[in-house]
């Protein structure tokens, strides 16, 4: 899935590194309509991350919570307990929550350095990764991805509510995930929908470029990843620094020498034996026991 984010880039030059041209040809930036990003090296749900929609051609973007909370609730914040942070693209159209939201066009983007993930192997030690956009390669639109980290742009729905029925609008949003690729799928079995080009971007965000059944095509495993293992710092939520991005070696498997293993074989043997000595226990007894019944007394 996706439970932490990464966002390093303050407001100003994040609307720089997501400018775009308009139906007129026009590079233009997204306006902020409302706060500006605090930089994030590790984003929890429920924090606030800087999402980017379209509203009559043109992109502006909005610092939100990150769980959708829907527009039918009109109570306070805590009496909002439903994990909405991730919503399964499978099952868009089949979540109250989330069809109103996709029906409606409230479709948006959450461009991000990367997001962190752990191993869910079952047994083995939770490492967590970094995962990031393939750096130093051509996009499909043939622009070269020259950044350290280009961005992410994670494909997403929002929606805005009336807290406690106040007159202002409150805005959320939830990252939309889909099965993992095979760049990631080693890690784990989700990972967010990725939109890799401007043309997706465009198709994504304004409700006149596709319809909204048909964007749901857009929402695919992509392999334009990479990973590294970092620190365990980022396990915890209240860490928000350059040290979570910190590159680590993973752990290597320990050897277990000559020793260990002659007792460990030893220890096997042992075990076994008792094993065969209590069942050929058994069908003695049980054979003395049917010898016994047959015996006239």
């Amino acid at each position: 899935m996706c439970g932490r984010l990464v966002c390093v880039l303050e407001g100003h030059n994040l609307s720089v590194r997501c400018q775009y041209k308009d139906n007129s040809g026009n590079v233009k930036r997204p306006e902020w309509e409302s706060g500006f990003h605090t930089p994030g090296y590790n984003l929890p749900p429920t924090s606030q991350i800087p999402v980017m929609f379209g509203k009559m051609g043109q992109r502006y973007f909005r610092s939100m919570r990150w769980g959708l909370v829907p527009s039918s609730h009109t109570k306070s914040l805590k009496e909002f307990n439903l994990s909405t942070h991730n919503c399964c693209s499978e099952t868009i159209l089949e979540r109250p929550f989330y069809s109103r939201a996709f029906l409606k066009g409230q479709r948006c983007v959450i461009p991000a350095d990367g997001f962190f993930e752990w191993n869910s192997t079952k047994g083995a030690e939770k490492i967590p990764y970094f995962v990031h956009k393939s750096r130093g390669k051509v996009d499909k639109d043939g622009n070269e991805e020259d950044s350290p980290h280009p961005l992410l742009m994670i494909a997403g729905l929002y929606d805005r509510c009336r807290l406690n029925n106040e007159d202002s609008f409150f805005y959320s949003a939830s990252v939309i995930t889909v099965s993992a690729s095979s760049s990631i799928n080693w890690l784990h079995h989700r990972m967010p929908a990725l939109l890799e080009t401007e043309a997706e971007v465009q198709q994504w965000l304004h409700t006149g470029a596709l319809k909204s059944r048909d964007t749901l095509s857009l929402l695919s495993p992509r392999v334009c990843i990479d990973l590294y293992p970092v620190s365990k710092v980022v396990n915890s939520v209240h860490i928000n620094s350059p040290a979570c991005l910190e590159k680590t070696e993973p752990p290597k498997k320990r050897k277990v020498n000559t020793l260990e293993k002659f007792f460990s074989k030893k220890q096997k043997t042992e075990t076994t034996d008792e094993a065969n000595l209590a069942k050929s226990s058994i069908k003695e007894e049980v054979s003395t026991e049917d010898t016994n019944r047959r015996s006239p007394p």
